[in-house]
């Protein structure tokens, strides 16, 4: 359909949107005589604008005067009580509560009435609920509940304390390093989902929110299908499903040309709006967008977005591959897009590798003689020289008296070649993650216990998470790994007089703070937890630190080693033990020593987090899908700030530290 033909649609439209709602398909009918194409898609597009203007723009309490309870704090909706309301959404309002059951934050969706007045819509959102929850990514939101109670709907998931990528963007400009580690991550996620047949068909920036670790998380997963209705009988004889609203769920200036015109859909959706994500980060405008919801969706289905060298020009140098990644994915026709988002991330991991290339050639050149940099270089040349024959003279003269007074020393071995971890075959980084494991096992007490290769690969997938996360300059705050460990070299010395003085493994409290602050001194969540090692004001008045000194490390490191100290008093402090403790700090000695007992008679039984992880599913869904990871990533902030040469970092090895 050309430009021409998509000016008479828009036009029909306006016409037909500035009357009122009843006239206009009597308005459109007169107009297209004759010219069913014309009318079939008007007609079309302003059912889509209608239920559109209803459904997505306001939230779900506008549509329906009795659709929710007053929730107000304190009230209870089966197990969890309310703390308070975090927003609302065409979907329902969200509310922060508190599980009675498994004493945990939870973040509680209230579905509308009208969900319950229709079965076939209510059980096909049961069904499809209960599929999303099944999947399992570290950035995927968790879904730990289903539910209805006093004829109240729910979804009770994790809470997130974080932003969206929306919030982000609006507050800070955000690096080129950033934008592809989110992108990459969300398409992380989508590529298990579409595996699993679910198909997002909301993806937007106020879905995608971010930890203060970097984790981003894609919330309302596979509730998007939840609103299209089953096959009618007329649906099956046109052989065409339509999509309820938005056409539907999705936000109109992230939806699909497929979605915009109600066709049938599928993965490919998700990556045309995956692409108009990225388009919008590296941009820092939309892509498609006009005065009015129809204008923009017009927009969508006729006109191409600015080029990035007219709007981002600045990333489309550094990554010229950038720009066919975008127009790939926002290609109108379906078959020009990306046929899987596995195929699109492998793109995103090229320019990455690009990105990283260029910085390792910026070194080299900056080492590179021109015409005027020559006599600098060779006055260098001289003094060197110089330096060397004082050097060899005062090393013979040193060896000769040696030689009186010594035996012989051994010759010196080369140094070891450093191969870098991006470098590395897949079966060598296993090995080298393997080795390592080990290495920081024997670092935390006496008896290491030699893991399984399930357990290595866990280990194995946060390290390759971080690594990831190391491009970017150091001085980039948003979300580096590299800015991470290059804050901690400050606060070593003062951790390691601290933690030995209480006989704990100076280790714990190095790589705590990167898993729990990034060792920023003054993080704080929404819940209060504070400081390097995220203390909760209570907690760290038990431990003698008052509100206002949770931001000082001086206050906060003795208080963290003596919390850890208690702990290991209960749990042990053996290598093994110490895995216990670590996973108290995040859990509760009591939750540890209860899972224990349920674990006790399983097979290779051991007293170690080991053992829970290798019988989580006898756990609880909190264990299975969030603290199980918890001590892995521990296990990989250690690992890379160990090995700093093999992972491209300037800092030392963090526990060489120690003693200065």
């Amino acid at each position: 359909m050309n430009a021409e033909r998509w000016q008479e649609i828009e036009t029909v439209l306006q016409d037909a949107l500035d009357r009122p709602p009843l006239e206009r398909a009597s308005f459109i009918e007169n107009v297209c005589a004759g010219d069913e194409e014309l009318k079939t898609e008007a007609t079309t597009l302003i059912a889509a604008y209608e239920e559109a203007g209803d459904f997505i723009e306001q939230p779900a309490i506008a549509r329906d005067a009795y659709v929710l309870l007053s929730a107000e704090a304190g009230r209870e909706i089966g197990p969890y009580r309310i703390i308070e309301r975090l927003g609302a959404g065409g979907m329902g309002e969200v509310y922060l509560t508190h599980d009675t059951r498994l004493s945990r934050l939870v973040a509680l969706k209230l579905l509308p009435v009208y969900f319950a007045s229709d079965e076939t819509r209510l059980r096909r959102f049961q069904s499809e609920a209960r599929a999303a929850s099944a999947l399992n990514h570290p950035n995927i939101l968790t879904i730990y509940e289903v539910g209805e109670s006093d004829g109240v709907y729910f979804i009770a998931t994790e809470f997130i304390d974080g932003k969206t990528i929306g919030e982000l963007m609006r507050e800070q400009k955000i690096s080129l390093a950033e934008i592809l580690d989110c992108v990459e991550q969300v398409a992380s996620a989508l590529a298990v989902a579409h595996a699993a047949a679910i198909v997002h068909r909301d993806i937007k920036p106020e879905n995608i929110m971010r930890r203060q670790d970097g984790l981003l998380k894609i919330l309302d997963f596979g509730i998007a299908r939840l609103l299209e209705p089953a096959k009618t009988p007329d649906d099956a004889a046109g052989g065409r499903t339509q999509t309820e609203t938005g056409l539907v769920l999705g936000t109109v200036n992230y939806m699909s040309p497929e979605q915009a015109r109600g066709l049938p859909v599928d993965e490919r959706t998700d990556i045309w709006s995956l692409g108009v994500v990225l388009y919008e980060m590296l941009a820092g405008r939309l892509p498609f967008r006009g005065a009015t919801r129809m204008d923009t969706m017009v927009a969508i289905l006729d006109r191409e977005p600015a080029r990035l060298s007219e709007v981002a020009n600045g990333h489309v140098r550094a990554a010229p591959l950038l720009q066919s990644i975008v127009d790939k994915c926002l290609s109108k026709e379906i078959s020009g897009r990306y046929r899987t988002v596995s195929e699109l991330l492998a793109d995103l991991k090229t320019v990455r590798h690009q990105l990283t290339d260029k910085a390792e050639r910026g070194i080299e050149r900056r080492w590179k003689l021109t015409p005027r940099s020559f006599p600098r270089f060779v006055s260098s040349i001289v003094g060197v020289v110089l330096l060397l024959a004082v050097a060899i003279t005062a090393t013979l003269l040193y060896r000769r008296s040696a030689r009186l007074n010594a035996p012989a020393a051994t010759s010196a071995s080369a140094p070891r070649a450093v191969k870098l971890y991006s470098q590395m075959s897949e079966s060598e980084r296993f090995q080298f993650v393997a080795e390592q494991e080990q290495r920081i096992s024997s670092m935390m007490g006496d008896r290491p216990v030699k893991l399984d290769d399930s357990a290595v690969r866990i280990i194995k997938s946060f390290v390759d998470y971080y690594a990831a996360r190391m491009i970017g300059p150091p001085d980039d705050d948003s979300g580096s790994m590299t800015a991470v460990y290059e804050r901690a070299p400050p606060y070593v010395p003062l951790i390691a007089r601290s933690f030995a003085a209480r006989k704990v493994p100076v280790i714990i409290g190095i790589y705590l703070p990167v898993i729990e602050s990034g060792y920023h001194r003054c993080s704080e969540s929404k819940f209060g937890a504070k400081g390097l090692y995220q203390f909760l004001p209570s907690t760290a008045q038990n431990y003698g630190v008052s509100r206002e000194e949770m931001c000082d490390p001086e206050k906060m490191a003795p208080a963290a080693a003596h919390y850890i100290a208690d702990r290991m008093a209960e749990l042990g402090e053996d290598s093994q033990s110490v895995t216990l403790v670590l996973i108290s700090y995040n859990r509760g000695a009591e939750w540890v020593r209860d899972s224990l007992r349920q674990v006790r008679g399983k097979e290779n039984y051991a007293r170690n987090f080991w053992t829970l992880l290798a019988n989580r599913e006898a756990l609880d869904d909190a264990f299975r899908k969030e603290t199980a990871n918890y001590v892995p990533s521990f296990f990989a902030a250690a690992i890379i700030g160990e090995n700093p040469e093999v992972f491209g970092q300037r800092v030392p090895p963090l526990s060489t530290l120690a003693q200065q």
